[in-house]
């Protein structure tokens, strides 16, 4: 084979060719004493410990959530680290009556999610966040017309194409500002693959019932990470459907007092079923009447308040009489968790956020009772600090933040947290 490497290393120093020619002669070498002989033994110990566990990464975990959250119906343009999402719910097509469409471009796939949830089924969007750009228009039609959607926006370094196949927090202000005018929406950012099953599963009861779009932010990292975890419960969480069978006088747009007001599918009952995206009065139909502009704004933006009271809560990790706290959120999660452990301080404590938005009125608190405050990010602006700020006031006094594409390591977390708590 040194005549292959030569050709290989064409062009390169004689020294450099040499050197590959002697490291391939020695492998070779090797192999040959070693197949000669007994081979590699390795000794596999069985353990009673992991008999019920399964091995599972976090594309796994998010498709076989969309399953168990009722999920019928998946469009997508493929884009990494997202693509895996669609593929494995192929997998599953047939045996749970799940449609897998790929779509021409984003554009295309985002508008046949929203018309499959006029039609009546659970629908998943899946991309990257260049695909999401593509997106933002029809996000903004499923504001307007209080269409259910269910978003997973896999992260990776932007901008542009930046690096496909690495692994960034950079699209929190992307997923929580898109989209022209002023709706509600909801945002789960999963830290492990237990998160990401049942927030995936809860991401799309929350979108029928309040008729929104939810957001499940994750990234490269954790996404195409392995992890041993106990059995999932797919019945955990009961699917709840919110479609109402429509009588003659039915209105589409209903003012409520809550906001929410009743949603037939055509088909389903004598209504007719009106959408537009231009603004409408209650029955469906395009108006200009600023009464009506007024309070349909109203009764959308009125829904917020009843997602804020459902708001997953931060779950705190560790002493709860801290002086430093630390908060992160997503696949952060067991870094840091870690890290702490092997710190040992009594004084610090972990604020982990599986639902950035809207923000858990609880935040206050914690914040309150740290003398120092410190956030964990995988992007280069602190855009969770900022949104901290943003909803309470309060500033995060120390971020850690790393852009390079790469998550954080145990050991560099771990000393860049004793530099900023000892």
């Amino acid at each position: 084979f040194s005549n292959y490497l030569r050709k290989r290393f064409a062009g390169k120093d004689e020294s450099i060719i040499q050197k590959n020619i002697d490291a391939a002669e020695q492998g070779y070498a090797l192999s040959d004493e070693l197949l000669k002989g007994n081979g590699i033994h390795v000794n596999i110990q069985r353990s009673s410990q992991v008999t019920n566990e399964i091995i599972m990464d976090g594309v796994e975990a998010l498709a076989l959530g969309a399953i168990a959250g009722g999920c019928d119906f998946i469009s997508f343009y493929p884009m990494s680290p997202s693509t895996g999402i669609a593929t494995t719910l192929a997998q599953y097509s047939k045996q749970f009556g799940i449609i897998v469409e790929q779509a021409e471009d984003e554009i295309s796939a985002m508008n046949m999610v929203i018309g499959a949830w006029y039609a009546g089924a659970r629908a998943l969007a899946s991309t990257s966040g260049g695909g999401f750009a593509l997106m933002v228009e029809a996000l903004s039609l499923a504001g307007m017309i209080e269409s259910p959607v269910v978003i997973h926006l896999a992260q990776r370094p932007a901008p542009a194409t930046g690096l496909p196949t690495r692994t960034e927090q950079g699209d929190l202000f992307f997923a929580l500002f898109s989209g022209h005018g002023e709706f509600p929406r909801a945002i789960f950012t999963p830290g492990d693959i237990e998160e990401i099953f049942y927030l995936t599963q809860n991401a799309f009861n929350l979108a029928d019932k309040y008729q929104i779009p939810v957001f499940i932010l994750t990234d490269q990292y954790i996404l195409e990470s392995h992890h041993n975890i106990s059995s999932l419960d797919p019945y955990r969480i009961k699917q709840e459907r919110y479609i109402t069978k429509t009588d003659k006088d039915y209105k589409r747009y209903k003012l409520t007092e809550n906001g929410i007001s009743p949603r037939g599918i055509p088909g389903y009952g004598d209504g007719l079923v009106i959408v537009d995206s231009d603004e409408h009065d209650e029955e469906g139909h395009i108006t200009e009447d600023m009464d009506v502009r007024t309070n349909m704004v109203n009764k959308r933006l009125k829904k917020l308040d009843l997602i804020s009271q459902e708001v997953l809560s931060p779950e705190l990790i560790g002493n709860p009489d801290y002086k430093t706290l630390i908060i992160a959120y997503g696949s952060n999660y067991n870094v840091v968790k870690e890290a702490l452990a092997n710190i040992g301080s009594d004084d610090v404590a972990f604020l982990h956020y599986k639902q950035v938005y809207p923000l858990h009125p609880s935040t206050v608190d914690y914040l309150k009772k740290a003398k120092k405050t410190i956030i964990v990010e995988n992007n280069a602006t602190s855009q969770f600090a900022k949104l901290i700020k943003m909803q309470t006031g309060k500033s995060i006094d120390k971020s850690i933040l790393k852009y390079n594409g790469m998550p954080f390591f145990v050991e560099e977390l771990e000393a860049k947290l004793k530099e900023n708590i000892m």
